[in-house]
């Protein structure tokens, strides 16, 4: 039983992969974070660990997910590690999935969004960079 619910799209859109509790979240084909979950008794129990690549998403995740979480859910992070421990009950399943959907959704889009902000900068620098060779090309 997993956290997450698993998404349908192609391949190279595909948000989360399921195999018996654990599960991998990407974004442009990259893995960003694993979760991997258990059922022991009546209670959900796991973690989120972030790749190495995408530790930096651990201080927005844990901000995100301490402002919004069900009541049944109990947190524990690990800056160290940059890890969350999480259990609850099993009755508290369909909205925990859906609260974890939807900050891995948020992480997603800013995953995406720092990749689009820093094309558009690498373009403006490439465009002043241009403007500078035109003026000196202009003023010889």
């Amino acid at each position: 039983m997993s956290a997450l619910p698993q998404t349908s799209s192609s391949p190279a859109q595909q948000v989360v992969s399921l195999a018996n509790g654990f599960s991998k979240v990407f974004v442009n084909q990259q893995e960003i974070v694993k979760i991997f979950n258990q059922k022991s008794g009546m209670v959900m129990q796991g973690m989120c660990k972030f790749e190495e690549k995408f530790e930096g998403l651990y201080p927005l995740f844990r901000g995100l997910s301490e402002a919004g979480k069900p009541k049944s859910l109990n947190l524990r992070f690990s800056s160290v590690e940059k890890s969350a421990y999480f259990y609850y009950p099993e009755t508290s399943h369909v909205e925990v999935s859906l609260f974890f959907s939807e900050l891995i959704l948020l992480l997603q889009k800013e995953v995406k969004f720092k990749k689009i902000l820093k094309e558009v900068i690498l373009n403006q620098n490439h465009f002043k960079s241009e403007q500078v060779l035109l003026q000196n090309a202009m003023m010889d």
